[in-house]
């Protein structure tokens, strides 16, 4: 029988890794007077500098989450001369393609923070994860089918399942229901499973597997866009959307405990490579530096 537990909660602060980014480069770059550091799409008053921060570019944008072709973009026509920075190769491309300058576009990882993605004190168990609380674009469905055969494998390993279904009926085969959850709840979740799918059809960044990664849990994600990027390059899993086969074994493997801590620090390493303060900080500091020069 499964568990429905249901919370009020915000859910996710996605907003957390931006707040923490803007005090890396205050606590690592000298003030300086001019350059507006925005995130997301912020209005640009004549005659500033602007280093404009966000995880997809316009037409990534329409595209992926509005469905929509949106052509030539007032976008670019506010924002041309600005300097981008942004988290992917994936979406760099999608500047690129869109009209933006090659040298405008800067790709600057999130940072790893341990103090801040962390959760100590937790030990792992033989559960598979699924956070997504936009059911078709974050694969709900896929997840489903995952853990159904997950369940008629080995009925002992315990699946959650977080995010809102478009049925009432919760399958009988999910452990764990929570249609959402606060951030901090759903990061201990995720801390305490050993495997966390994610298999999205369209997903820009995830800083919930960057969580995960960051708590040894093992990410299985899709292929696509900005979020098999950041899985493929620390270290994680990835497979082709809607290969079911490959989500379950993969699953599967990493449960056993020496598969398991072997990718599991693998990952670690990963983002301790590419996502560490330093090297954040000093890409950064290099762009507050240019636009000041411009």
């Amino acid at each position: 029988m499964h568990q429905h537990a249901e919370s009020r909660g915000m859910g996710l602060d996605a907003l957390a890794p931006f707040r923490l980014l803007v005090k890396v480069i205050h606590d690592n770059v000298k003030t300086l007077n001019g350059p507006v550091h925005a995130f997301f799409w912020y209005f640009k008053p004549r005659g500033m500098g602007l280093i404009l921060e966000t995880d997809q570019s316009p037409s990534q944008y329409f595209t992926n989450y509005l469905n929509i072709n949106p052509g030539l973009t007032f976008v670019k026509l506010l924002y041309g001369r600005s300097i981008v920075v942004t988290w992917s190769m994936w979406a760099r491309q999608g500047f690129l393609r869109d009209g933006f300058k090659d040298e405008d576009v800067k790709v600057v990882p999130l940072p790893y923070v341990p103090t801040v993605m962390r959760v100590n004190g937790i030990s792992k168990d033989r559960t598979v994860i699924f956070a997504g609380y936009d059911y078709a674009r974050k694969g709900g469905d896929i997840a489903l089918k995952v853990f159904r055969i997950i369940k008629s494998y080995d009925p002992g390993i315990r699946v959650i399942y977080v995010g809102k279904l478009p049925f009432p009926r919760v399958p009988s085969y999910i452990d764990l229901y929570y249609p959402q959850l606060p951030r901090g709840t759903l990061l201990r979740l995720i801390a305490k499973s050993m495997v966390m799918i994610a298999p999205s059809r369209h997903d820009a960044f995830s800083i919930t597997a960057m969580e995960a990664m960051a708590n040894e849990t093992v990410v299985v994600s899709s292929n696509r866009e900005g979020i098999g990027e950041l899985v493929r390059l620390n270290g994680g899993i990835t497979c082709d959307l809607d290969d079911i086969q490959c989500l379950v074994e993969n699953a599967l493997r990493n449960l056993n405990r020496s598969s398991h801590d072997s990718t599991a620090a693998r990952q670690l390493e990963g983002l301790r490579l590419n996502h560490g303060i330093n090297l954040v900080s000093r890409a950064m500091k290099s762009v507050y530096e240019e636009v000041t020069k411009r």
